[in-house]
């Protein structure tokens, strides 16, 4: 059997019951502006998936948990490039963490990317029947019945979550005001977000570095909200932004501002230094800016991109490239 179409006229629940069933075993793929989720079915039921957007991020997952460290991390994955091998396979290897460990983390990664699934508005899919070789797959299945039951569920808690926190965008720092509750007991998964807040990553950025599912994430973020652990800073219109980096740029030279990419190590033929380049150019008014962002923006798609787009943002310090970065990263995310 085969079959394809979109998400706005043929439910993803609809879809997965029917797969059910008839008992079908093969590969579904959904797909989603720049992100794709695959579901391994067998017998009808899910036993694994994985995401495109968490393509590798095991290793990130393994030290926002406290499981390694970062160094360890970057040794392993020196090692799995040469060794042209998967960074779980080399960290069991090197002994780093137990199989059990690996496994528990991939399931629960492949879960997250099953529920993220319901909560996407729109996405095209395709199912095609297939024998699979499941001997690599770590096992386990997810009983479709009691999936469908639990994405209901996140769906309209989501929905209220969001509400509270709605601003994907928004920027996540510590309480300035103090606690309201001294006395609280933190979770784990609430000291682990604490943990990487430092009043430079959005809400979205600190879901997708832990590596959890939205629903997770956002009901993690409105606790400590709650809890006045954490604040959230709105982020600065695209219109304000534009307006004050033409005033910040009207004391900056060419020769200035190239210095200050050359200090960033981009090559002068990379696509990032080229768009800044272009947006430098065009800073006459902000109307002009904000067209030649947009203009930029539609360039990058690639996830490597954006990545090396988001740690320029976090990481500069100088003021006039950073308004930039933000204007720049605002126009791209907003073409998603």
């Amino acid at each position: 059997m085969s079959i394809q179409g979109s998400l706005d006229t043929f439910d993803l629940s609809n879809l997965l019951q029917m797969i059910k069933y008839e008992r079908k075993s093969g590969r579904l793929t959904i797909s989603s502006g720049q992100n794709q989720v695959q579901f391994l079915m067998q017998d009808g039921d899910i036993v694994f998936a994985t995401e495109s957007r968490k393509t590798n991020r095991i290793g990130q997952l393994l030290v926002s948990n406290g499981i390694i460290s970062s160094t360890t991390l970057d040794a392993a994955l020196a090692v799995s490039r040469e060794k042209k091998q998967g960074i779980g396979k080399t960290l069991v290897e090197q002994g780093r963490i137990t199989v059990a460990e690996l496994n528990g983390f991939l399931l629960r990664q492949a879960e997250n990317s099953i529920y993220n699934v319901f909560l996407w508005g729109s996405g095209q899919f395709i199912y095609k029947d297939e024998d699979l070789d499941l001997k690599k797959i770590v096992g386990s299945t997810f009983n479709t019945m009691n999936i469908l039951l639990e994405a209901s569920r996140r769906i309209d808690e989501l929905e209220v979550l969001k509400k509270q926190v709605p601003d994907e965008d928004a920027v996540l720092t510590p309480c300035s005001y103090g606690k309201k509750n001294l006395d609280i007991e933190l979770n784990i998964e609430e000291l682990l977000l604490l943990s990487i807040v430092d009043g430079k990553k959005a809400v979205r950025q600190v879901i997708e570095e832990i590596g959890w599912d939205d629903f997770t994430g956002y009901a993690i973020i409105h606790s400590l909200v709650s809890a006045g652990e954490i604040e959230l800073l709105k982020p600065m219109s695209a219109e304000k932004l534009a307006e004050k980096a033409v005033q910040q740029l009207k004391g900056v030279d060419g020769r200035q501002f190239r210095q200050t990419l050359d200090s960033l190590n981009l090559t002068r033929s990379s696509l990032l230094r080229l768009a800044l380049t272009r947006l430098f150019r065009d800073a006459a008014s902000p109307d002009l800016l904000l067209e030649a962002a947009a203009k930029e923006a539609g360039k990058i798609s690639d996830s490597t991109e954006k990545a090396s787009l988001r740690q320029m943002l976090e990481n500069t310090g100088t003021s006039f490239l950073k308004n930039l970065l933000e204007l720049l990263w605002q126009a791209v995310n907003k073409n998603v």
